[in-house]
Parts: structure tokens; sequence; C-alpha cells
């Protein structure tokens, strides 16, 4: 169960990952800029021009024909957030419907290849739940990178980028808390990591469990093993259902601790809304723009400990077929 989570297994994945996704060169990469463009747009360019709004309004003398231009550009950003999002989802879809399709054909390519041998030691139904488990591993790490990932990385550096030059403190002070959370959340993970391997190596033997069963059932009734293919399913279930109540029962701790150091962080922009003008006379649309990136900021960071999770499943997922596929060409 240690080797699933091994470095050289990791990067062995990432490397069969890579080279599929490079084949598809412009899906991927307008999958990383419409992510880019959706925050950006959405969350950033919206809020500011909102708070140049509010700032204008508060200024008196605004008419309606002076903020006209304001007005057009609020718009227009929501214009191309929305069409990035769209676009988000198109070129996400177009790359792992590509990507998936490479793996399954280099899957069934290289086990088509195996010797007899190779398949008498292992059950046809393991490998079909080992195959499928490989190529969603890759939908569901490229869903976590283009939903998630990207995401979290954009807002983090337009974040410091918009509020840098007007607040410097309230940025130094939030980046603290914020590499402090980051902390905090990893080694938090890292108890969890050998959890969830196991949780997937339960999954992977109920799934091969069934899978053989169904598979062979003339062979489990010819023969009368019903009952003794029933507790071996059903020792793999309860095994099953045990390790995800374990990650289950840790990843509620991780959840509980960080979302405290969540509430922190809001607290203390909280503090900075309330006194920012006071103190800094820092105005009313500034004030706007600070809650709204933090909020943003701190939500994206309140999902770090999933996202860090559902990396790990995947490669864990994806574990098994890798160390097939790299002996098989080791072998050449």
């Amino acid at each position: 169960m240690g080797e699933k989570r091994h470095p050289s297994t990791m990067r062995r994945t990432v490397h069969y990952f890579w080279t599929v996704t490079k084949t598809s060169k412009p899906a991927f990469l307008g999958a990383l800029a419409s992510s880019i463009g959706y925050v950006g747009f959405l969350t950033y360019a919206n809020s500011y021009y909102m708070a140049e709004i509010v700032d204008a309004v508060s200024a008196g003398g605004a008419t309606l024909q002076s903020l006209t231009p304001l007005v057009v550009a609020l718009i227009v950003v929501n214009v191309l957030g929305q069409a990035c999002s769209k676009l988000q989802d198109y070129t996400c879809w177009k790359l792992e419907n590509q990507a998936t399709y490479e793996l399954d054909t280099h899957c069934f390519d290289t086990l088509s290849n195996q010797s007899m041998t190779f398949h008498s030691n292992r059950y046809g139904g393991s490998l079909v739940s080992q195959t499928s488990k490989f190529v969603s591993a890759y939908s569901n790490l490229t869903d976590t990178m283009v939903y998630s990932v990207v995401p979290t990385l954009t807002s983090v550096v337009l974040t410091i980028v918009m509020l840098a030059a007007a607040v410097p403190l309230y940025v130094i002070v939030l980046s603290v808390f914020l590499v402090a959370y980051a902390i905090v959340t990893y080694r938090l993970y890292k108890r969890i990591l050998p959890i969830n391997a196991q949780a997937s190596a339960a999954q992977n033997r109920l799934s091969g469990e069934l899978s053989d069963s169904v598979t062979n059932i003339l062979t489990v009734k010819t023969y009368g093993r019903e009952a003794y293919e029933r507790q071996v399913f059903d020792e793999a279930n309860r095994e099953a259902r045990a390790a995800d109540a374990r990650g289950m029962l840790q990843s509620t701790i991780t959840g509980t601790v960080t979302s405290s150091m969540i509430v922190v962080i809001m607290a203390l922009a909280i503090v900075f809304i309330a006194g920012g003008n006071a103190w800094f006379g820092i105005s009313a649309g500034m004030l706007v723009m600070m809650f709204n990136y933090t909020y943003q900021l701190t939500m994206r960071f309140n999902m770090l400990s999933s996202t860090m999770q559902r990396l790990n499943r995947a490669f864990g997922d994806a574990a098994d077929m890798t160390r097939i596929l790299r002996r098989a060409a080791a072998r050449g």
C-alpha cells in the first residue's frame, strides 16, 4: 500500500498523463487560459469596477452619464467571464475526451501483448478495474487542476497584485496567515495519505472481486462456490467501508482545524475593513475589493484539503496500472 504513493510511481503516472496531454496542446492551453480568465474577470475585474462605481457614488455628483463607462466595463467583464466559463468546460472536456481515448488504447495494447503467464497470475476483472481507474484518474486529475488548483493560484497572485499598492500591510499579514494555513493543511493532509492509500486499495479489491465473480459466474455456480464468493466479497466490502470511515474521520478533523483558521483570516479582514478608512484612509470601494478578494481567496483555500485528497486519490487509483505499464515498457 505504501507503494501506491511512492514518488517514482507518481512520477511515472505523471509521465503517462503528460504524454497524452501533449497531443492536445490547444485544448490544454485553452483550459488553463480560460480558468485564469474565469477567475480574473468574474471575481477580480468584476469587483474592481464595482469598487470604482462605489467610490464615484460616494464622492458625490455621480450621474448615469458619468458612470456609463464603468457600467459598460462591468457588463463586458461579466460577459467575458461567462465566456471563459463555457470555454473552460469545453476545452476540459475536449482534453479529457482525447486523452482518455489514447490511455484506453495504450492500456488495451499493453495488456493484450502480455503473456499467458501474466494473465493466468491475475484476475481479468481486476485488470479491467485497474484500467478503468487509471483512465478515470486522468479525468479526475485534470478536473482538479483546471477547476481548483489553477483558480486558487490565480486568486493568490491577483489578490496580492490588486491590493499590494493600496494596502501593503494588509497584504503582508494576509500572506503570512495564508502560508501558515497551507503549512498546517499540508501536515494534516500527510496523516490522511496512508488512510487514502488503504481506501484506494480496498476499493480496488472490492471492484476486482465483484468483476471476477460476475465474469466467472458459470464456474462459480458449477462448483457451488456461491457462499464462498459471497464471503470473500463481503470481507472486501467491509474492508472498503471501514477504510472510507477512517478517511472520513480524519478528513473531518482536518476540516475542523482548517475551517477554524479560515474564520481567523476572515476576522482579520473584517477588522481591517471596519477600521480601514479611519486608520489608513482606505476608500469605500477599496474596502469592497478587500472583502471580496479575501472572501474568494479563503473559499479557495478552504477547499485545499479536499483538493489534496482528490489528487492523492487520483494517483492512488492510477498506481496499479502504472506499475503494469512501467514493467511492460521495461521488458520492451
